[in-house]
């Protein structure tokens, strides 16, 4: 087993072939925190990329199957979301034509369940039981 693992460590990792484009996208925030009381959010998500090399590059989500916006012969962009958020879902970049994504962001829905019955129990003071 430490063999297979110090082998693993020394072989090289191997990011993006010489055809593809290294694209890195940044997503801020990445993470919504709902409740019985907000069962979603109101956010406005600022989506970041950049690349190595220029080219004609695609911003797609899960709500749709159009692109939100594209860029020609960019290296780097950014766009402004503005959404209702209920459960978690992608943001990745495509080059024109491409059916692989470069790159993804997962957005995050953390759903705080309020079935503790120590936060419905309602609290008393010792002077109601007199």
């Amino acid at each position: 087993m430490r063999l297979l693992v110090l082998v693993l460590t020394l072989m090289p990792v191997v990011v993006a072939s010489a055809n593809d484009a290294d694209v890195e996208l940044q997503v801020k925030p990445i993470l919504c925190i709902t409740d019985e009381v907000t069962p979603s959010c109101d956010m406005s998500f600022l989506v970041h990329w950049q690349s190595e090399q220029s080219g004609y590059y695609c911003l797609f989500n899960d709500f749709g199957r159009e692109p939100l916006r594209c860029w020609s012969d960019e290296r780097m962009g950014e766009l402004e979301d503005d959404r209702n958020v209920q459960e978690s879902f992608s943001y990745w970049m495509s080059e024109e034509g491409g059916a692989s994504r470069l790159a993804t962001v997962t957005v995050e829905v953390l759903r705080m369940d309020t079935d503790d019955r120590r936060r419905r129990r309602r609290t008393r003071h010792v002077w109601d039981l007199l």
